[in-house]
């Protein structure tokens, strides 16, 4: 079914058709093919000569779900735009063929109606195999996740209070002011694990969701301040102060914002290169946002590296001067569709700004 357009259009259109990236089949109402192109060939592994002609049904190509299930009758994208005389668009099979391997499809395709009745039916299809391998490839990923979310959320942490168990028993039982210290470090290392396994579920969480976090209006002045105390007790050599009042106002966010805060002044004294850390913590409006800054007084991070702390471009965890805490608060500020940098402190130390949008 060659183009009837008269001189240089006609030309134009089966240039057009000839060449597409995508494959081509020109249908009857009753289901022959009459037109194929180069790319269409290619996909169905025949020569033209071999297409044309032959039924939509034909047993050298099969189509059936994703998943390999078989179609009806009714499901299959010729029928459903003949007898529906509606376009469809972007639907994937997967397509069988006896001389080659089995490949995934994404067709589209549209009647072309003449007074009421459909004359040809024109299809679209092309290679989709490699995004579904590798949507096949994050969905194993993300059950794996989900196993060791479960790990993390339970076996670990329920081991971890079996240890907490036998030092607290150990520590009543030491009068050895040198054993009860190595007590007390074991009671630290235990709590920055439990930290650790707080921060690796929240982020499993995060990066496992499958759609966008729906997002509230958030009041940041409780939060904060629960956090800061909850750091002052866990850290009672620390320092850890606000500078002025904290604005009582809301901002688009969800519940996890509460780890925002905890992991960023964490990481503030867990980093820190003396006994006796002093952070300060300020806020202010700007621009419709809420600055938040968690300033620190200690090493201070390399320019070279104020970038990459959070993982941003990088691999995950696997980048330089990247942990958990920091990779969560990356993920959740992201999602929170606000930012998150890092400054150098005056005279020492490093500031993490966090900027969040005012809720309306």
């Amino acid at each position: 079914m060659h183009s009837d357009l008269p001189g240089s259009n006609s030309q134009l259109l089966d240039r057009i058709f000839e060449t597409s990236p995508t494959g081509i089949v020109v249908l009857t109402p009753e289901g022959s093919i009459t037109r194929c192109n180069d790319r269409a060939e290619q996909l169905l592994d025949m020569a033209e000569s071999d297409i044309e002609g032959k039924q939509y049904e034909e047993p050298e190509w099969t189509f059936t779900d994703p998943t390999g299930k078989s179609l009806a009758e009714s499901e299959h994208p010729f029928v459903r735009v003949r007898d529906s005389m509606a376009p469809i668009f972007g639907q994937e099979y997967r397509m069988e063929r006896p001389h080659a391997e089995p490949i995934h499809v994404s067709i589209s395709g549209a009647p072309i109606v003449e007074e009421g009745t459909v004359e040809r039916l024109v299809f679209a299809f092309e290679d989709v195999s490699d995004r579904h391998e590798r949507e096949q490839e994050l969905e194993d990923m993300t059950r794996q996740l989900e196993v060791l979310n479960r790990v993390v959320r339970h076996d670990i942490r329920n081991e971890m209070v079996v240890i907490l168990g036998y030092v607290e028993t150990a520590a009543d039982e030491v009068s050895d002011p040198d054993v009860s210290d190595y007590l007390d470090r074991a009671h630290q290392a235990w709590e920055h694990v439990v930290s650790i396994t707080k921060a690796a579920k929240e982020l499993m969480n995060v990066v496992t969701r499958s759609e966008p976090p729906e997002l509230a209006a958030i009041s940041v002045k409780p939060i904060l301040e629960e956090e800061l105390a909850m750091v002052c007790e866990a850290n009672p050599d620390a320092t850890v102060q606000i500078d002025g009042s904290v604005p009582d106002v809301e901002v688009r966010a969800t519940e996890l914002l509460e780890s925002v805060f905890r992991n960023l002044l964490t990481n503030a004294i867990v980093h820190h290169d003396r006994a006796d850390p002093t952070v300060t913590v300020s806020a202010s409006e700007s621009d419709g946002h809420l600055h938040v800054s968690i300033a620190d007084d200690g090493p201070g991070i390399p320019d070279d590296q104020k970038w990459k702390i959070f993982g941003k471009g990088q691999s995950g965890l696997e980048s330089e001067g990247t942990g958990i805490g920091l990779h969560l608060v990356e993920n959740l500020i992201a999602q929170f569709e606000g930012d998150v940098w890092v400054e150098d402190n005056e005279p020492r130390g490093s500031v993490f700004v966090v900027a969040l949008a005012l809720a309306e």
